[in-house]
């Protein structure tokens, strides 16, 4: 009895005191005398007490302020990082767009140095079985694009135009190996055809041995071939090879236009009469 006693005498005592209150709440329900010793000493036991859970309140109220307010916080942090993706997403859309302008940019102010009219084509695929080298472009027959016809880009020659539908074409790479081009070097007007070779690249060949070429030559178009206008850049002279008696050298090209970053393109328009024959599919 008396360990029970020790071991609660706290939760006993306020019971008693809580008890003794109610008691003299009720005994003086009436009395309106405000001096009362017994009152007074009873509120000033009792004070310690109401200060303390007053201040318990205070603190489980903060404490509970604090986790709604984590929760708060964390909605806020879930909302502001979707806002910021899709603001990255709305950026790379709009960089999109400025690269797409720049390059459209390029494509009307070559316009003028081609001297024909030419239609804007954008790329929408490439040969995906590896049988030639060759891209298609979103414009057709209905565009005004026909068999033959030349494909270009601002870096210079892209190819010419194998397959046109009504809707889209398929333009045959200046690197693929069934391509030849009519060409100049530069520098010294020495004259022989670009075809395309294994590895992406193209050769110039049919040069006559007594033509002085150079590393870094700039070859291009002739306009002989009645294909491409003159003077378009096709690529540079990357090596010489004069090996052999015969009476031609070889050098290999590398072509102007980087074909795995194109993205637009300008086709020649011309009627079917004025076009030669397409090289048929390999």
């Amino acid at each position: 009895m008396f360990d029970f006693l020790r071991r609660n005498r706290f939760p006993l005592t306020l019971a008693a005191l809580l008890v003794v209150a109610g008691g003299l709440v009720v005994s003086r329900s009436g009395d309106r005398v405000r001096n009362d010793t017994l009152g007074r000493l009873f509120i000033d036991g009792m004070a310690p007490i109401m200060r303390v859970a007053t201040e318990l309140a205070h603190t489980v109220g903060g404490v509970w302020n604090g986790i709604t307010g984590v929760f708060r916080l964390r909605d806020q942090v879930r909302y502001l990082r979707r806002e910021l993706r899709e603001q990255k997403r709305e950026v790379a859309r709009l960089r999109e767009v400025q690269l797409e302008n720049e390059r459209l940019r390029e494509l009307l102010a070559f316009r003028p140095a081609v001297e024909t009219e030419v239609i804007t084509a954008r790329v929408i695929g490439a040969d995906a079985l590896g049988l030639s080298r060759s891209l298609a472009i979103d414009r057709g027959t209905l565009d005004g694009v026909r068999k033959g016809a030349a494909v270009l880009a601002p870096e210079g020659v892209v190819g010419r135009v194998l397959l046109a539908g009504r809707h889209a074409a398929r333009v045959l790479l200046i690197t693929d190996h069934n391509s030849g081009i009519d060409s100049i070097v530069q520098r010294t007007r020495a004259r022989g055809i670009v075809e395309g070779v294994l590895g992406g690249s193209c050769g110039l060949k049919f040069v006559k041995r007594t033509e002085r070429l150079e590393v870094g030559d700039l070859v291009v178009t002739s306009g002989m071939d009645g294909i491409f206008p003159k003077g378009l850049p096709i690529g540079r002279i990357v090596a010489i090879d004069k090996r052999g008696q015969g009476l031609f050298q070889y050098a290999t090209v590398e072509p102007t236009v980087d074909f795995a970053h194109l993205e637009e393109v300008l086709v020649v328009r011309a009627s079917p009469a004025r076009l030669p024959p397409a090289i048929p599919s390999p």
